[in-house]
C-alpha cells in the first residue's frame, strides 16, 4: 500500500518542526497510541490500540527517525506486530515554508498482514488516509494551543 499527500498548517516551519520532533506531541497525536517511550536515540518502542472496521487490535513495535535535516525533512521507519497482524511501513516527511504557513508533504509505503489485510486494499488505503488526517488535525490544534499559550508577543519573527 501506497500513501502519499499534503498538509498545510497555519504556522510557520521552525514551529512545525519542532512540534514533529517532540516525542510527547507524537504520542498525543498519533490516533491510538497508548505509549511511545525513547530507547535510543531517534528510537522509540509504541503501542498502539487502533480499530479497522471489524477488527480491533493491540500491537507493539518500533519507530526509527533518520535522515533528520533541521526545518526540512526525515524519514520514518515503522514496524509492529499484534493481536491482528502485522505492519511494517517506511516513508518521508517534508516541510515547505510559504509565507506563514507551513505544507507538509508526506509519502509512505506499507505492508500489512493478518486479519488487517484481509480487508483488501481500498479499505486499508480510506484508514490509512483517515487516520493521517487526524493526525495532521491534532498537530495544527497543539501548535495553535502552543503560540495562544506563549502570548502576543511570540508572533513575531525570528524567535529562538
Amino acid at each position: 500500500m501506497n500513501l502519499k499527500g499534503t498538509y498545510k498548517l497555519q504556522a510557520p516551519s521552525d514551529r512545525v518542526w519542532k512540534a514533529l520532533n517532540d516525542p510527547e506531541v507524537l504520542r498525543s497525536c498519533t490516533p491510538g497510541c497508548k505509549q511511545m517511550v525513547p530507547t535510543g536515540e531517534d528510537t522509540f518502542d509504541v503501542v498502539i490500540e487502533i480499530g479497522i472496521a471489524s477488527i480491533t487490535g493491540r500491537y507493539t513495535g518500533q519507530i526509527k527517525i533518520s535522515d533528520r535535516v533541521a526545518n526540512c525533512q526525515y524519514k520514518l521507519a515503522i514496524a509492529g506486530t499484534g493481536t491482528a497482524g502485522f505492519m511494517n511501513a517506511s516513508g518521508s516527511i517534508r516541510l515547505r515554508e510559504q509565507e506563514n504557513e507551513t505544507l507538509i508533504e508526506y509519502a509512505g509505503q506499507a505492508q500489512v498482514g493478518g486479519l488487517a489485510a484481509g480487508l483488501g486494499q481500498r479499505v486499508m488505503e480510506g484508514v490509512a488516509k483517515l487516520l493521517v488526517g487526524q493526525f495532521f488535525e491534532c498537530l495544527g490544534k497543539t501548535i495553535h494551543k502552543s503560540r495562544e499559550s506563549a502570548g502576543p508577543s511570540d508572533g513575531a519573527a525570528g524567535g529562538s
